[in-house]
């Protein structure tokens, strides 16, 4: 007895795999939360596993995509959090990087929470795809054997080998290009990542091969640790350029102005100013777009909505 397949999923599952692009099927299994195998069958029609299990995890994913694009975000002038804006302190961070993947050395950008570093170092990213690697880095992954086994899984090389083949094959990949290398959450690194990395921007001594350009993004430890009791064997890598500070202090009234529009078209400087004046707290930007996204959602962008939502949230700022 053949088994029953629901036509209109399977309809839709190839849309979904079709717009996926390049390696569709690996990408759209990868998201539904099913083996490519198990898609591969199912898509044919030759699948010998329970049917119906598979069909609710297709259900529930595009229930969910479904939702998303009914989102405020896709229908109105409001803008969600997930775009980049070029906010003053995103926009230094961008150039930082460019900076430093041209002139070499490390650089620091350190600060904050939530005042978009992170933002900046995917847009260079996205913006700079095939020159630029980006790692995040954990409390897990900062000592010097996990963070080389990060890294060399980000650059397609196999972690089955040693530290030392490792090193010798990220440095392969990455010294002699024109490169960037982002740490981000850098304070997690541990000394020795630290004194690893840091030679990697030098050039051979012997062959005059170029070191690369590496960004550390993360908060003001890294700081204290890379130009506190190591300042001067650090003093090289940063003649071209101090380690810069970012501050939730430094969030202008015209960034917030390209976050929310929609306030400033309609001249709403009462709501400006609260979320404004949450920028410059110690929640910072990322939780003013936590707040409108909420008040968006309820379609109400008052002043009084947005301090109610931001009073639930545990958010007290006199605005």
């Amino acid at each position: 007895m053949s088994k029953v397949y629901n036509s209109e999923l399977q309809a839709r599952l190839e849309q979904f795999c079709g717009r996926e692009g390049a390696g569709s099927q690996a990408k759209a299994a990868a998201a539904i939360g099913l083996s490519q195998s198990t898609l591969s069958q199912f898509r044919r029609g030759i699948y010998e596993g329970d049917i119906a299990e598979v069909e609710n995890k297709l259900r529930e994913h595009f229930a969910v995509m479904d939702a998303r694009d009914q989102q405020p975000s896709n229908t109105s002038p409001y803008r969600l959090a997930g775009e980049y804006v070029p906010t003053s302190i995103s926009e230094q961070i961008y150039k930082t990087i460019r900076y430093c993947q041209l002139e070499k050395g490390i650089m620091i950008a350190h600060g904050d929470a939530g005042i978009g570093k992170t933002k900046a170092a995917a847009k260079y990213v996205h913006d700079n795809s095939t020159t630029s690697v980006y790692v995040e880095v954990t409390p897990t992954t900062g000592t010097l054997n996990r963070f080389v086994r990060l890294l060399a899984r980000e650059l397609g090389i196999s972690e089955t080998r040693d530290r030392w083949e490792l090193i010798e094959l990220i440095k392969g990949k990455l010294l002699g290009t024109s490169k960037v290398l982002i740490i981000d959450e850098a304070q997690h690194l541990k000394h020795l990542t630290l004194e690893e990395i840091r030679n990697w921007t030098q050039p051979h001594p012997i062959t005059g091969r170029q070191g690369i350009g590496i960004v550390l993004i993360g908060n003001s430890q890294i700081h204290s640790r890379m130009v506190g009791r190591n300042e001067d064997q650090f003093a090289q890598q940063f003649s071209r350029s101090r380690p810069h500070h970012y501050s939730a202090t430094h969030i202008q009234k015209g960034d917030v102005e390209k976050m929310f529009p929609v306030l400033r078209d309609k001249s709403m400087d009462k709501e400006l100013g609260f979320l404004l004046a949450i920028s410059n707290s110690r929640w910072a930007l990322r939780a003013a777009v936590n707040i409108w996204n909420d008040a968006v959602n309820g379609e109400d962008i008052s002043y009084r909505n947005l301090k109610g939502i931001a009073q639930r949230m545990g958010i007290g700022v006199i605005a």
